[in-house]
């Protein structure tokens, strides 16, 4: 459960990062975006912010979620270990903050790796994309106009 909540939180910080177009980048801006999440001063900055971000993604107040759900639970108190979401996924584990932190370093190194790599392979994505367009646009041709 704590495992499952860490990734979620650590997705739905990581993902507005992370979700620019690829498509749209050429080789040369994948490779400049690789170099940038590799480069350790920049690795410390974005670990420093997404942690600021999940600490306070963490300390959301449960008790309303819970009151809100009570309907849904034929109207019975929902009684949850933990007052915030941080106290909840901690469930009593003293390393969890310490924990949270190696996380994220791990995720912000990955996205560095993940970039390069990226880059490394946009000449042959570009390529399959194009083969793509031209086989729509083939069947595209053989299609009936439903307008």
């Amino acid at each position: 459960m704590r495992s499952a909540l860490f990734a979620t939180l650590m997705l739905a910080v990581a993902a507005p990062a992370l979700a620019s177009d690829v498509s749209s980048k050429s080789t040369v801006e994948m490779q400049e975006m690789a170099d940038k999440l590799n480069d350790p001063a920049a690795q410390k900055a974005m670990t420093g912010a997404l942690d600021a971000m999940l600490a306070a993604l963490l300390d959301i107040k449960v008790d309303g979620i819970a009151k809100a759900l009570e309907p849904l639970n034929g109207g019975k108190r929902i009684k949850m270990k933990g007052s915030t979401l941080g106290e909840i996924a901690a469930n009593d584990d003293k390393n969890f903050d310490k924990k949270l932190q190696q996380g994220t370093r791990a995720m912000v190194g990955g996205a560095g790796a993940l970039a390069g790599a990226l880059a490394k392979a946009m000449p042959e994505l570009e390529k399959a994309m194009g083969e793509m367009e031209k086989a729509m646009d083939k069947v595209g041709d053989k299609l009936p106009d439903v307008r």
